[in-house]
């Protein structure tokens, strides 16, 4: 089975990108042929280049107000990727379907759309572009139910939760933590913290400084580790200059690296501080896998992952005393509570690994697939 996608940019900047590039990897070993448009280069570039069938760069092909109104940017590229004769396009945003939908009516091949996050369309695009669509996929139960609410069909609305590969998530040895610490310059025996993700207002980062005042740990007991850039602020280097200033001592600041096993080997607990609906949070299954511990906003679909015992590190967003009082709980976890380890890998490797979101993705997409196939067995694509 052919299969088309887009990624605006091939550079490790957050969740979608890893989530594309693993999930179409295993879907490749699966027997899939995985065709690739891109806007952006990065360094994830060679990585999808050692598997797709093909890789090609061209125009953004997102639209902001209206399908229509970019036609004239969309319609060259649709035209282009549809002469690979894709089974099924799978994109990754509501606001590739104008381009999406371009392409299946030059191809015939159905839609599978896998609605990263949400952001809010004209009821009319909603329900004109759904409409073309097969199966719409999202992480969690709060994206479908949003979706859902702003009108999209909800016998087209499934949740697959993202999933990774274990092995890409090793525990590691006392050996590793220390191994890192050095590397990164943190003292072997300080409690260190880590937050990895963009650094953008809506992640929270600001409620994480101050939480990290009102610890009230000296350097020597305590860093804080930062790993991310800023991506959708107006002045990136201005705002990340304002967030180092207000940052209390103990804070050590790192751009966003495609590697992240490094960082998370050298932490003792990891922080997803948001105060949006965060759609998912992968980064919080990537950190359990390794066997720490998480403490994240109780917003959007975080619950959904953090429940059961694992609900009490969860904490009201945007509240900096409350995430304090979390993080002090965990100061000593390796000591006094080490069982944390076993519950955070067992959590994740029940639920959330790439072998099952790869499973159920590749029904919908077959599924997809043989409809299409079936509909139009009378007829020969052109």
């Amino acid at each position: 089975m052919r299969l088309l996608t887009y990624l605006p940019q091939l550079a490790a900047i957050g969740g979608v990108e890893l989530h594309v590039l693993q999930l179409m990897r295993e879907l490749t070993r699966r027997g899939f042929q995985v065709d690739l448009r891109y806007t952006t280069d990065g360094e994830l570039h060679g990585e999808f280049r050692s598997y797709c069938a093909s890789v090609a760069q061209g125009p953004s092909i997102r639209y902001g107000a209206s399908p229509l109104h970019d036609l004239r940017r969309i319609g060259p590229g649709a035209w282009s990727a549809a002469r690979k004769r894709p089974d099924v396009v799978y994109v990754n945003n509501f606001s590739e379907l104008g381009w999406a939908t371009g392409v299946k009516a030059l191809s015939r091949a159905p839609i599978v759309c896998y609605l990263h996050e949400f952001a809010p369309f004209r009821s009319a695009s909603i329900s004109m572009l759904g409409s073309q669509v097969h199966r719409f996929l999202v992480a969690s139960d709060f994206m479908r139910t949003t979706w859902i609410r702003h009108g999209l069909n909800p016998e087209r609305v499934e949740t697959i939760p993202n999933g990774i590969d274990l092995s890409d998530y090793p525990r590691g040895t006392e050996s590793d933590r220390l191994r890192s610490r050095r590397s990164l310059g943190l003292p072997p025996d300080a409690y260190v913290a880590l937050y990895l993700g963009r650094l953008d207002t809506e992640k929270g980062v600001e409620v994480l400084l101050d939480a990290w005042r009102e610890l009230g740990a000296s350097p020597s007991e305590a860093r804080l580790l930062l790993v991310g850039s800023p991506v959708r602020n107006a002045d990136p280097a201005a705002y990340l200059g304002q967030l180092k200033d207000r940052a209390p001592a103990g804070c050590h600041w790192l751009p966003m690296r495609p590697d992240v096993l490094e960082v998370i080997h050298a932490a003792d607990v990891l922080v997803l501080p948001s105060v949006w609906d965060e759609p998912f949070g992968r980064v919080l299954i990537e950190t359990m896998a390794t066997g720490r511990p998480v403490v994240a906003s109780d917003c959007g679909g975080i619950p959904e992952i953090l429940d059961g015992p694992l609900a009490q590190f969860l904490f009201p967003r945007g509240d900096a005393v409350a995430l304090a009082s979390r993080l002090r709980l965990l100061s000593r976890w390796r000591d006094e509570r080490p069982e944390l380890a076993d519950q955070c890998f067992r959590h994740v490797a029940g639920r959330y690994t790439l072998e099952q979101t790869a499973s159920r993705t590749e029904a919908v997409l077959r599924a997809a697939g043989g409809a299409a196939a079936a509909a139009e067995a009378p007829h020969s694509r052109p």
